[in-house]
């Protein structure tokens, strides 16, 4: 199915960027839609170019503000993909473009979920208090529901626990939507014009250990109680740690390849993601930093000669 998409997607500006604004309409009823929007925008940033990627994004933009205002007040629906998807997933799209390098583009979208943390600390003295001025209304309407457990001081007290992890969960949500935009619209470009060259790509990702040192010396921190003063660093974990479970992802999709397993070992994988996303983000990115140093990939090709 998304082969076909892209394939239609591909026969111009236009016919990409009304599936961008379609899958974009679908993702405020079932949000994981908005990875094949920005799929689409890196698909065809990098097959066409810089100047072709701006233009989609262009149309998509008008398209998308035309059809909001023809059928709600909400023309600010546009302007949101806007800022959170597409310019960021074109951003990172050109720079794997230029950079043939995918580990690098990564990290830009690893980069750009920091500036979102920074930005929030530099226009909001209290980040903190502001998510929980935000979030208060909708956990006091939720504790109101039948079958709610939590005493109004439990409900308080986790609503303060969450407020003052959200810009770090905020940024790391972004990120995701990023990567998982540019790693598909990547992928479908493979699957197009050069079959099997992302799984290669794939299995071959390296952060690199500067970068492993620095979510290394980032987990430190949070644990230590230095981690409650510093609190723009720990919010910064989130998004590194994202960064570095696609890393192990890519680890264990390698590991698996070498030692010809069966690919119940990855359904598995993503079956916990889903189940336990919080434990396995960080599993997954304990292997990937791991990496830099052991190398899990090769050992796993020698254990096979062997």
């Amino acid at each position: 199915m998304l082969r076909t998409i892209a394939v239609f997607s591909m026969q111009g500006i236009l016919y990409a960027a009304g599936i961008i604004a379609l899958f974009s309409l679908a993702a405020l009823v079932l949000p994981p839609f908005n990875y094949i929007a920005s799929g689409i925008i890196a698909l065809y940033t990098l097959r066409m170019g810089p100047k072709d990627g701006i233009k989609v994004i262009a149309f998509s933009t008008v398209i998308l503000s035309v059809i909001t205002m023809l059928f709600s007040d909400k023309t600010f629906i546009s302007a949101v993909f806007l800022l959170s998807s597409w310019l960021p997933v074109l951003v990172t799209s050109l720079v794997l473009g230029y950079t043939r390098s995918l580990a690098t583009s990564l990290l830009a979208a690893g980069g750009m979920g920091i500036l979102f943390v920074a930005g929030i600390y530099l226009f909001l003295p209290e980040p903190a208090l502001w998510w929980q001025a935000l979030m208060t209304p909708f956990w006091d309407a939720v504790s109101q529901q039948a079958g709610w457990t939590l005493d109004p001081k439990e409900t308080q007290e986790m609503v303060a626990v969450l407020s003052a992890m959200m810009t770090g969960l905020v940024a790391a949500s972004l990120t995701i939507n990023i990567v998982l935009g540019l790693l598909i619209g990547r992928a479908l470009q493979a699957k197009l014009y050069n079959p099997g060259g992302f799984a290669g790509e794939f299995h071959q990702l390296s952060l690199g250990k500067p970068i492993a040192v620095l979510a290394t010396g980032l987990m430190v921190i949070t644990i230590l109680p230095l981690g409650t003063e510093l609190t723009l660093l720990r919010e910064c974990l989130p998004v590194v740690l994202t960064v570095f479970a696609l890393q192990g992802l890519s680890v264990v999709h390698a590991i698996v390849k070498n030692q010809q397993k069966s690919t119940f070992w990855l359904v598995a994988i993503y079956a916990l993601l889903i189940m336990i996303l919080p434990q396995m983000v960080v599993i997954l990115a304990v292997i990937g930093i791991l990496e830099q140093w052991f190398n899990f990939r090769y050992r796993s090709l020698n254990d096979m000669s062997d």
